[in-house]
């Protein structure tokens, strides 16, 4: 795998593929042909902006290549192996088949696994974690970005945000090919968090790229680069009551609580809060409230973030999950593919509540 080319031998590429000599170079930019040697050969590692600019000009690059050479300089002094990640969430529990899936997955350059699952069953949580076990692995750094589920956002926009983590400006389409020069490049992990729209991510996925991309998203996207997915699936019982407790710090009988909270750590999160910041709470008292399914999603502080889920299942879905039982057919095939609903027709007790509450 080539590392990433350095300013000097950028320029020197470029140099030659005009067909000048230090020489004519320096005569056609007004930049002296010691700096020129000085830069081509590693000597001058950081040469002031008007000396790139009279460079691009005098070799009468355009704007991809200009960006090129700017590139070079910036990401050759930028920090490099230093993860740009969320904290970690604490007290995570469990999913040790989903991370080694992870693992095993970034050992293929250009690799690029979907993560996709229910509302709040922890999909930036998982990828945050396997990230940051994997950050000493690529040593040209770890980056992260938000898209908030906006599918309005433009490859352009994301790719943008990613090149100014590495010290690089690029503009419009520019941006994009940029991007997708520097993941060939370089050996970077970057998690790509609640993906809005299969477009705003698929341009920025070539397929020799050097390093491993992490994808997550609130409903299935047409990522042909993605040939792992995952559905992450809720906590197991144990697992959740064990995540609890220790959100609580004291082993507690917490088995019911966790158990209205069907394994979404975000629900989990929101019992232990109540739990710690109530004065007068009990685990019995918030078992007694949870167990009223008009209460549950607002008490579990879920309401909001099963709407935002709701809206991006297709219109069968939706019919299929306001049925009680679920039948068989292609709404109940998008509920399973979009992590509501079990393989075996089981619809998660707070996406069914959900759907009550929207009669």
């Amino acid at each position: 795998m080539m590392p990433a080319a350095g300013a000097g031998s950028v320029l020197r590429a470029l140099r030659a593929a005009k067909g000048l000599t230090i020489g004519e170079l320096a005569t056609r930019s007004g930049v002296s042909p010691r700096t020129i040697g000085g830069i081509e050969r590693g000597h001058v590692r950081r040469p002031h902006g008007g000396t790139l600019t009279a460079l691009a000009d005098g070799l009468g690059l355009d704007g991809v290549a200009r960006t090129r050479l700017a590139a070079a300089v910036r990401t050759e002094h930028a920090p490099v192996g230093v993860p740009d990640l969320p904290p970690l969430t604490p007290h995570f529990t469990g999913r040790q088949d989903d991370l080694a899936r992870l693992v095993a997955a970034s050992h293929t350059p250009g690799g690029v696994v979907l993560v996709t699952g229910l509302p709040g069953v922890g999909k930036t949580t998982l990828a945050v974690r396997a990230a940051t076990g994997l950050d000493a692995r690529f040593p040209d750094g770890v980056r992260f970005i938000g898209l908030a589920g906006d599918p309005t956002l433009r490859p352009a926009a994301v790719a943008q945000r990613l090149l100014r983590s590495f010290g690089v400006e690029a503009f419009g389409d520019g941006a994009v090919r940029e991007y997708r020069a520097l993941m060939r490049q370089r050996r970077v992990l970057v998690v790509v968090d609640d993906a809005g729209a299969a477009a705003q991510v698929a341009p920025l996925l070539p397929a020799d790229a050097a390093g491993f991309t992490v994808v997550t998203a609130g409903r299935p996207l047409d990522l042909p680069a993605a040939r792992d997915r995952l559905i992450l699936q809720p906590l197991s019982a144990v697992d959740g009551e064990r995540a609890l407790c220790r959100m609580l710090g004291e082993d507690v009988d917490a088995g019911a609580v966790a158990g209205y909270c069907g394994g979404l750590p975000l629900a989990l999160r929101a019992a232990a809060t109540r739990l710690i910041t109530r004065p007068h709470a009990s685990v019995e008292r918030l078992a007694a409230r949870l167990a009223r399914p008009e209460r549950v999603l607002d008490a579990l502080s879920v309401r909001d973030a099963f709407a935002r889920g709701y809206r991006l299942l297709p219109e069968c879905a939706r019919q299929a999950l306001r049925t009680t039982p679920l039948s068989p057919g292609e709404g109940a095939n998008a509920l399973v593919a979009h992590g509501w609903a079990t393989p075996q027709g089981e619809v998660h007790p707070l996406a069914r509540a959900f759907a009550q509450s929207c009669r």
